[in-house]
């Protein structure tokens, strides 16, 4: 009986412990007990085909799926938030047989995520996590719980004053751009910086990352809602690109360096006449073709690829002390689905998610572990 009484008095003492520094949502989820089963989103690997109407998506379906238990090493996250990205979609569509990666056979995974860590594997032991902490990564599962291995690439701790739906869209567009603007590698502080393409994720980072590392201007380009959205986010000129081209309207010599997160064919060269001696043109290497100048201003440098290298726990912990700190807003317009509402969250996104009126189109939506039927707008 004294021993019993002791266990039960640790037990106490520990969980007042834990009570005074973690958020109430992380105390509800260890403090539940693990279920035996989940709900998850399974894809079949087989394309899905078009059915009666544009996207009748066949090959997914949520099912209910062993919770899986984590290994040495490893660890299980309560699932809160994942994002809704156009890679995602594709990998499921008809297309996906000409992808360089196979199509999506299994559970769904968005490419980012945020949930809660409920348990550790074997040995009982994650080197810089806890049960309790609240994370945020790079790979998202379309699931109430995903296995994350302790030593992931691009898994951090989420911060403290973004929603878990919020935290789920911006580790990679967040730490993308945080990467090319330090591939500037010069201090931004006091220089005027252009983001070449506002509407998009990376453009959203982009200007908002420019400011907080010190510019003190900063220049972009929007269209619609995406101009007001853009000057919210701290822009302080944002051209319309559907009136006037944004290297026809800056002047000679008259920015410090131009992030190209959309790279087309040819901007480079219309970028020289802006860019001072001693600044830097850097391209976000994607599928629209941009490259390097052939014939780049003297004392310009160019970063051909500003993205070097894989997205990492010090990036994500670099854009959680700037969130925490302020400097760092999410996506105001962001639509919210449950798991049961994937095929409307696919189909929003296959067709509105590049409409030029959008504000963002990178990531205006996601999925959260809840089953309303209800779309939220945060």
């Amino acid at each position: 009986m004294p021993l019993m009484k002791f266990v039960l008095a640790s037990f106490l003492a520990v969980k007042n412990q834990l009570a005074a520094f973690l958020p109430a949502s992380a105390l509800a989820e260890i403090a539940a007990p693990l279920p035996s089963q989940m709900k998850a989103v399974l894809a079949s690997g087989t394309p899905c085909e078009s059915g009666p109407g544009p996207y009748h998506w066949t090959c997914i379906s949520e099912k209910t799926v062993d919770v899986p238990h984590p290994g040495a090493g490893q660890m299980l996250v309560a699932m809160k938030g994942a994002s809704v990205n156009l890679i995602t979609v594709e990998h499921v569509e008809p297309l996906c047989k000409s992808l360089p990666s196979p199509c999506t056979n299994g559970t769904v995974s968005g490419l980012t995520g945020s949930g809660v860590v409920v348990k550790m594997g074997e040995g009982n032991a994650c080197d810089g996590f806890v049960v309790g902490d609240e994370v945020w990564m790079l790979g998202g599962q379309y699931a109430e719980y995903a296995i994350v291995p302790c030593n992931a690439t691009g898994l951090g701790l989420k911060p403290n004053n973004l929603s878990f739906v919020d935290a789920g869209t911006i580790p990679l567009v967040g730490a993308t751009s945080l990467q090319c603007l330090q591939a500037a590698n010069m201090s931004l502080t006091n220089l005027t910086v252009v983001v070449t393409r506002g509407n998009g994720g990376t453009g959203f980072m982009g200007v908002q990352l420019a400011k907080a590392l010190g510019a003190s201007r900063v220049i972009t380009t929007a269209t619609g809602r995406g101009i007001d959205v853009m000057k919210n986010a701290g822009a302080d000129v944002v051209i319309d690109y559907h009136k006037e081209d944004l290297f026809d309207v800056l002047g000679f010599d008259s920015v410090d360096v131009v992030f190209d997160n959309f790279g087309l064919p040819g901007t480079a060269d219309k970028a020289m006449n802006a860019i001072r001696s001693g600044g830097v043109f850097m391209i976000l290497f994607g599928d629209n073709g941009g490259k390097a100048s052939d014939h780049p201003k003297s004392g310009v440098r160019q970063v051909p690829s500003c993205q070097t290298k894989e997205v990492g726990t010090e990036e994500l912990d670099t854009l959680a002390k700037l969130f925490d700190a302020g400097k760092l807003q999410p996506p105001r317009e962001t639509h919210t689905y449950g798991l049961c509402e994937v095929a409307q969250a696919f189909t929003w996104q296959s067709q509105y998610a590049h409409r030029d009126d959008w504000g963002l189109n990178e990531v205006p939506h996601l999925i959260k572990p809840t089953y309303t039927t209800s779309v939220e707008y945060v």
